[in-house]
């Protein structure tokens, strides 16, 4: 790829998919998903969970907590399944994609572009599902963190991304962020351009708290737009990068010469 080339970096829940997966995922497992196991062993794994979403809806349980412990009670449940539970979580994921990434995700796949998914979901589920979308490369919340450990949104999300480019060689590159959260703030402002498939009163909150970021409101954009919206967004951000000898910084605007 051109040094000047964009590198995309997607979100998962409610971008790449229009629907938060974490709500399936506690779900699938509350109701009886690990189908290997005995009935006695899937209905107290199915009690545990609904009693940590009933103490997490009573205010008792901050969300990182209570994640980590549904990582732990799916670890359980998984073991020795052979990927099946998985699987049925991923189909019941993929039925809510959105129609207008797939080609965009396709050109990551096909290595007509570099990309990667970044995503607060669970890494149990999330580094397979973005294989399976064709993303090698993905950040999650992580399998084996600790209980006090951040999920991977926010600051976290953007410091992870951020030393990512940075192993890679892609320090210089801009960012295309395809993203619905403000949430994740951090590292849109640290995006040459938001693609952007959140509400429109979102959208204008994010406008304001990221000015100097682009951003291109594509929920209501076909495949075909969006393909030709990214075409036109690799052109224009390669000639801003060739007009700026200094090449783009982090923030996606170019970065003051050092000469003296």
């Amino acid at each position: 790829m051109r040094d000047g080339d964009p590198v995309l970096v997607f979100d998962l829940d409610g971008t790449v998919l229009r629907v938060n997966s974490f709500p399936v995922w506690v779900m699938l497992l509350a109701c009886g998903g690990p189908r290997h196991l005995t009935l006695a062993q899937r209905a107290s794994i199915s009690l545990r969970v609904q009693r940590l979403v009933l103490t997490r809806k009573l205010g008792g349980l901050p969300h990182g907590v209570f994640m980590h412990a549904v990582q732990a009670l799916w670890r359980e449940a998984a073991a020795g399944d052979g990927g099946t539970m998985t699987s049925r979580l991923h189909v019941l994921l993929l039925r809510h994609m959105r129609p207008n990434l797939a080609p965009v995700l396709k050109l990551v796949a096909e290595d007509r572009a570099d990309g990667l998914l970044a995503t607060a979901a669970a890494g149990d589920y999330a580094e397979s599902l973005g294989h399976r979308l064709g993303l090698q490369d993905v950040i999650a919340t992580q399998v084996d963190r600790r209980p006090d450990e951040p999920i991977n949104n926010g600051a976290c999300k953007r410091d992870r991304v951020l030393a990512f480019l940075d192993q890679r060689g892609w320090t210089e590159r801009p960012i295309v962020f395809f993203n619905d959260d403000l949430a994740d703030l951090p590292l849109m402002l640290k995006s040459r351009v938001v693609c952007w498939f959140g509400g429109r009163h979102a959208l204008r909150r994010a406008r304001e708290a990221a000015q100097g970021v682009r951003f291109i409101d594509c929920r209501r954009f076909t495949p075909g737009e969006m393909i030709a919206t990214l075409a036109h967004l690799r052109q224009s951000v390669a000639i801003e990068g060739m007009a700026s000898p200094a090449g783009y910084g982090y923030a996606g605007t170019p970065r003051a010469s050092t000469a003296s």
